[in-house]
C-alpha cells in the first residue's frame, strides 16, 4: 500500500510534464475476436455480456452489450480513441478507473465502415486523468439491431490546453473558448490599427480611432467578438422539438417562455460549460468538437449530440466549416435555424448589406443605422443577394466585422442596448450587435447537417472585396 501511494505521488505529477504527453494520436488496430480486442497495441481478453452474439468477426446485438476487460492497467490518460465498424448509430459507454474509483461516461458513434472516434474524458480541463481501463458498452439507437467490429482502442495522455486557444497568420488572430464549447470567442485584425477609445463616456472602436476621435486609445488589441456570456460568441445553435409530439422531451424555460430543444455550442443560459470532446491545432487551423448543452436546461441535461467546427485562416478571412449530428431520437421539427449565431461588439452598430438585385456589380450598399433589440423590433429580416452582411462603426467608412454564408440571402439582425458600451474591453460588455442567417429546415436526429461561413474585417468596401473572392 505504501509503495502504491508513493508511485502515485511520483507518476501522476510526472504525467503533466511535456515530455510525458502524447503528441501523436493513432489507434493501433488488430484482430477482433470472440473474447479479445486490441487495447494500446496489445491483445486483451474481454467477457461479453448482454444480448449479443459474436460470429464472422463481428458482434450482432439488439440491446446493450458490454465488453468487460477486467481493469486493465494503463499509463495515465485523459483522452481515448476507438477504431470501429458499425451498421447503426450507437450509444456507447466507457468505464475507467481513477484513484481506485470507477467512472463511467457516455459517448456516441455514427455508422461507418472505417469509423474513428476520439474524445477527452470528463474533467480533462480540471486535470483529471485515469489509469485503468474497465469496459466498453454499446447499444443501437436508430435500428432494432446493430453489427459492430471493434478494431482497436487506445488511451493517450494529452497536454491540457489553456482555457482560450489561439492561432494567428499575422493578419488575423482567432481564439476559441474551451469552457464555451470551442465557440469562436476572439477575432483580432492585426493589420488595421484597430483601437478602442472613450468618447463622452461611451466606447468607440475604429481603425486609427485615436486619430479619428482625437483622444487617447484605451485599448490597441481589440477583440471584435462579443463574449459577455455563453449565448454570445460566434457559434452553432439549433432548434428542435418542443415535446408536444410525445417524444419524451421536457422543455425548460427562458425569458418566461417554454423553450424548445436548443443545443448551443457555448453552453446554457446559466453559463455552464458544454463538454469539449476533441481539439486539434495546427499552424493556421483549429478543429474543435463538443457535446453541447441544451440552452434552457441545467448542465445535467447535456444533449446527446455533437458539434464540430474547423476554423481555417486564409489571409484576412476566416473559413469555418460546421457539422452537427443529433442522437436523441426526438421527433422531427421544422423551424428556423441560425447558421450561425453571430455576436460582435456593439460599437459596431450600423448594419451594412447589399439589398439590390444585381449582386457583385458594385452597386450601392444599404446601411441600417438605428437597429434596436431584435425581439422588440419584431425580428426584422434583411435580404442580401451577395450573401454577406456586416456591422461597422458610426461613419460610412468605419471599420467593422462581417459574415458571408454561401448561397444564403436572409439575415436577421439587431442591436442590444445600442450606444451603451462602457467596458474598455468591449467584447465583455453586455451591449452587442447580432446577425444570423435564417434558414428553415427540419431538425432531424440521425441526420448529420453541415454548413460553412466566412468572417472578415475592414471597411464595408474592403469586406465586400474580400467576400467577392470566395468561389
Amino acid at each position: 500500500m505504501f509503495l502504491s501511494v508513493c508511485m502515485f505521488f511520483i507518476s501522476y505529477p510526472m504525467s503533466f510534464m511535456p515530455s510525458e504527453c502524447d503528441t501523436v494520436f493513432i489507434v493501433q488496430t488488430g484482430n477482433f475476436g470472440e473474447n479479445q480486442f486490441v487495447l494500446n497495441g496489445n491483445s486483451i481478453s474481454y467477457d461479453l455480456s448482454g444480448n449479443g452474439r459474436f460470429a464472422d468477426g463481428k458482434i450482432t446485438f439488439t440491446d446493450k452489450i458490454t465488453l468487460d476487460a477486467d481493469k486493465v492497467k494503463c499509463s495515465y490518460f485523459n483522452y481515448f480513441g476507438i477504431e470501429y465498424s458499425s451498421s447503426a448509430y450507437l450509444k456507447g459507454e466507457i468505464v475507467y478507473g481513477r484513484n481506485n474509483k470507477e467512472y463511467a461516461e457516455e459517448f456516441f458513434l455514427e455508422p461507418a465502415e472505417n469509423g474513428e472516434f476520439y474524445s477527452f474524458i470528463d474533467g480533462m480541463l480540471e486535470r483529471k486523468k485515469a489509469n485503468r481501463f474497465y469496459s466498453l458498452s454499446f447499444e443501437p439507437l436508430d435500428s432494432d439491431s446493430a453489427e459492430l467490429v471493434l478494431k482497436g482502442v487506445a488511451t493517450f495522455n494529452r497536454e491540457i490546453p489553456a482555457r482560450e486557444v489561439y492561432v494567428s497568420n499575422g493578419s488575423i488572430k482567432i481564439g476559441v473558448d474551451m469552457l464555451w464549447g470551442g465557440a469562436l470567442s476572439y477575432f483580432e485584425d492585426l493589420d488595421s490599427n484597430v483601437e478602442a477609445v472613450e468618447v463622452d463616456d461611451v466606447i468607440k472602436v475604429d481603425s486609427d480611432a485615436s486619430e479619428r476621435y482625437n483622444v487617447k486609445a484605451v485599448s490597441k488589441n481589440v477583440n471584435l467578438i462579443n463574449r459577455f456570456d455563453a449565448g454570445r460568441l460566434i457559434q452553432q445553435s439549433y432548434y428542435g422539438t418542443n415535446g408536444s409530439s410525445g417524444d419524451g422531451y421536457v422543455p425548460g424555460e427562458f425569458m418566461g417562455n417554454l423553450w424548445n430543444y436548443n443545443p448551443v455550442q457555448g453552453g446554457n443560459q446559466f453559463n455552464e460549460s458544454s463538454k469539449i470532446v476533441d481539439l486539434r491545432v495546427s499552424e493556421n487551423e483549429l478543429y474543435i468538437k463538443c457535446r453541447p448543452l441544451d440552452w434552457a436546461l441545467p448542465a445535467e441535461n447535456i444533449t446527446p449530440s455533437y458539434m464540430e467546427a474547423r476554423y481555417t485562416l486564409d489571409g484576412k478571412k476566416l473559413h469555418a466549416e460546421c457539422r452537427y449530428v443529433d442522437f436523441s431520437g426526438y421527433a422531427p421539427y421544422f423551424t428556423s435555424q441560425e447558421i450561425p449565431a453571430f455576436y460582435c461588439i456593439e460599437p459596431f452598430n450600423r448594419f451594412v448589406y447589399y439589398g439590390g438585385e444585381n449582386p457583385w456589380e458594385n452597386e450601392a450598399l444599404t446601411i441600417e443605422p438605428k437597429l434596436i433589440f431584435w425581439p422588440d423590433a419584431g425580428y426584422p429580416k434583411f435580404f442580401s443577394k451577395e450573401n454577406w452582411s456586416a456591422f461597422i462603426g458610426e461613419f460610412d467608412d468605419s471599420f467593422g466585422l462581417g459574415i458571408y454564408v454561401p448561397n444564403e440571402t436572409e439575415f436577421l439582425a439587431g442591436v442590444f442596448d445600442r450606444e451603451n458600451t462602457h467596458e474598455t474591453d468591449p467584447s465583455r460588455d453586455a451591449s452587442t450587435s447580432y446577425v444570423a442567417v435564417i434558414k428553415f429546415r427540419t431538425f432531424q436526429s440521425f441526420d448529420p447537417y453541415s454548413y460553412e461561413y466566412y468572417i472578415t474585417s475592414g471597411s464595408s468596401a474592403e469586406m465586400r472585396e474580400t467576400f467577392s473572392t470566395i468561389g
